[in-house]
């Protein structure tokens, strides 16, 4: 009974957002794919997945979340493993070892991973006096990376890049100084020094390079001989997608109208571009919904870990908004070929089912902690 009676208490803005978001996803995924025999079923296969998602998210809502606070390490531990499991056990696809191929599906472990990061460092953070410690500067970045440089090598750069800001966000949420904020800061500029230099593959390091290069071109350069190969090479799927943005205008081409999407010009269009088949189908004013949509999740995500005083809760609360917020900008910025090109979904509107997944189980688990008014009689929670 008492669970039944927390679901009175679910606010309804989170589950709204998520719910139009997906719904969105599901518009521009169809407008994406139905001239593309090869894909025309991704449309139906989202819903599944989204339907699926939602049952699994409303028993979600019921235990305690406390239930989750103990199986914290557990899932984190599954997801190592599963991130681990993929060398041995995952097919290599388009030279990549990043899902297990199941009969009719296939599961993408670094999708759960973040879920599982944010529950590991929720966990581990929720006592204050530890946020303000070196071990709790150290151990918390430990938490984050390993899972992110296991990604990092599949090869998937852009899963892997979400890890830190969720990291600084929950740090700094937890009460972390400013100085080891910025010390985090600092080791992740090293990290990404590094990284590229010895840990990214040569067409990765590719990508960045002609990302760099494209600052300095013009309506002169761009005629250019080499500069007409590096954007039929590195720079061609960045460059199609800025085409696909440019040309929506304000009010685009209407949907499954846009000709980057319906000839066949914008690669992946229904999973890592599919933000520039919302500006070129539905213009600046669809991108401006969108945005406003991924804006009201993170803002009603961050509302109910303002109105947590339990700390696990709040810390999870952020966690999440972060990993929705900084994912959704960060595709993006891909998109508009402001940073350089990775393949990273857009949640709830790009195509995936463990990404649909993760989100709505990681936005489910926030409404529950949501619907929970915790009595804290000690200063810090848990001191």
């Amino acid at each position: 009974m008492k669970a039944l009676h927390s679901l009175r208490n679910v606010s309804p803005w989170p589950l709204l957002f998520a719910g139009a978001l997906s719904l969105c996803g599901l518009s521009f995924i169809g407008a994406a794919t139905e001239h593309d025999a090869l894909f025309a079923d991704q449309s139906g296969r989202q819903s599944l997945f989204f339907a699926c998602a939602v049952g699994l998210g409303f028993f979600l809502l019921l235990p305690h979340y406390v239930h989750y606070l103990r199986a914290a390490w557990v899932f984190y531990g599954l997801a190592i493993a599963a991130l681990l499991g993929l060398y041995v056990f995952a097919p290599e696809i388009n030279g990549s070892r990043r899902w297990y191929a199941l009969p009719g599906f296939s599961i993408q472990p670094s999708e759960f991973a973040k879920l599982a990061v944010v529950m590991a460092l929720a966990a581990l953070l929720r006592f204050k006096n530890r946020a303000r410690t070196f071990d709790g500067l150290v151990v918390p970045m430990l938490v984050a990376s390993v899972p992110a440089l296991l990604i990092m090598r599949q090869p998937d750069l852009g899963s892997s890049l979400v890890f830190g800001p969720v990291l600084l966000a929950m740090c700094y949420a937890a009460g972390a100084p400013p100085r080891s904020i910025l010390a985090v800061i600092a080791v992740g500029a090293v990290v990404a020094v590094v990284g590229y230099l010895y840990l990214l593959h040569g067409y990765q390091q590719q990508r960045v390079e002609v990302w760099l290069e494209h600052w300095g071109w013009n309506e002169i350069t761009i005629t250019d001989p080499q500069v007409r190969d590096r954007l039929r090479g590195p720079g061609y799927q960045p460059w199609q997608a800025l085409i696909a943005l440019g040309g929506g205008g304000l009010a685009g081409f209407g949907l499954g109208q846009g000709p980057q999407n319906r000839y066949d010009f914008l690669p992946y269009r229904s999973e890592d571009y599919v933000f520039a088949v919302v500006g070129e189908e539905t213009g600046w004013f669809g991108c401006l919904v969108v945005i406003a949509l991924v804006a009201g999740l993170v803002l009603s995500l961050l509302h109910t870990a303002q109105r947590t005083r339990e700390r696990f809760g709040k810390l999870v609360c952020v966690g999440v908004a972060t990993w929705i917020g900084a994912q959704s900008l960060m595709h993006i910025a891909v998109c508009g070929w402001l940073v350089p090109a990775t393949g990273l979904p857009m949640p709830f509107v790009s195509y995936g089912g463990s990404s649909a997944l993760a989100t709505v189980l990681a936005v489910a688990l926030c409404a529950n902690i949501g619907s929970r008014r915790e009595p804290i009689l000690a200063g810090d929670g848990f001191d």
